[in-house]
């Protein structure tokens, strides 16, 4: 058996070598409930990420898994105030995909209403280059991705409230080297994959942050929230966005 060791509020729990070792929180935080879903609450918000990824920085396993996600009462909780915020969606096509196979099912509605009912009546722009994809979900329209900066823009100028992405994460990343994500959440798993997709894997170019605040939740599940400072816009690359 072999064991991990931190500190800072992390107390790591035994795992077998070369499998997925989980990690649970050994700290007393302010509850996510006592936390504003927005990180910076005295501004003006057009669109922001949310990620999220283990401890190791990965947002999917090797084989693209995502059962390794730790989710509890209290992030659904806080989930659903970040949800009332927004006014639309912008998605990869496979994040797109994964999200109209669950949220459209009787078992999402009974097991998180109010969230389902949000995921099937929010606006929502899959962003793909695939002619094929032919969206069935209540509510959703497809773009190329060639003039994000102008649809973005348009978006915001039609819907009330923010414009989230959610996972996604090449999406994130072409809109982060182009300049148009105001802010940035990721929540961080207690759990370390080893090996899988790294998020934000791509951005080529130095981007600085401002931090807001930090979020524990019981489940050990920890909330960053970052504001992107002086990033120098590249090209927006819709290959990327066609991937997702």
């Amino acid at each position: 058996m072999h064991y991990a060791y931190s500190y800072g509020g992390i107390e790591p729990l035994v795992s077998p070598c070369n499998q997925t070792v989980r990690l649970r929180s050994a700290v007393n935080t302010p509850r996510p409930s006592q936390v504003h879903a927005k990180a910076f609450p005295g501004r003006r918000v057009r669109d922001f990420a949310f990620l999220f990824c283990s401890l190791d920085g990965y947002y999917e396993g090797p084989d693209r898994e995502l059962d390794w996600g730790v989710n509890d009462e209290e992030f659904f909780t806080w989930n659903l105030r970040q949800c009332r915020e927004i006014g639309a969606l912008v998605l990869g096509r496979r994040t797109y995909e994964h999200f109209e196979a669950f949220w459209t099912t009787s078992s999402a509605n009974e097991q998180m209403p109010e969230v389902a009912q949000f995921m099937n009546s929010v606006p929502k722009v899959v962003v793909t280059r695939n002619a094929d994809l032919r969206p069935t979900w209540k509510g959703t329209e497809t773009i190329d991705g060639k003039d994000l900066a102008a649809d973005i823009e348009r978006l915001s100028s039609e819907v009330e409230g923010d414009i989230a992405i959610f996972g996604s994460s090449e999406l994130a990343t072409s809109l982060l080297r182009a300049g148009l994500i105001d802010e940035i959440r990721i929540l961080i798993h207690p759990v370390l994959l080893g090996r899988g997709r790294s998020l934000l894997h791509g951005v080529a170019h130095r981007i600085r942050l401002e931090a807001g605040p930090a979020t524990v939740f019981r489940s050990g599940n920890v909330l960053l929230t970052y504001r992107p400072l002086g990033a120098e816009p590249g090209p927006w690359k819709p290959e990327a966005a066609a991937r997702q």
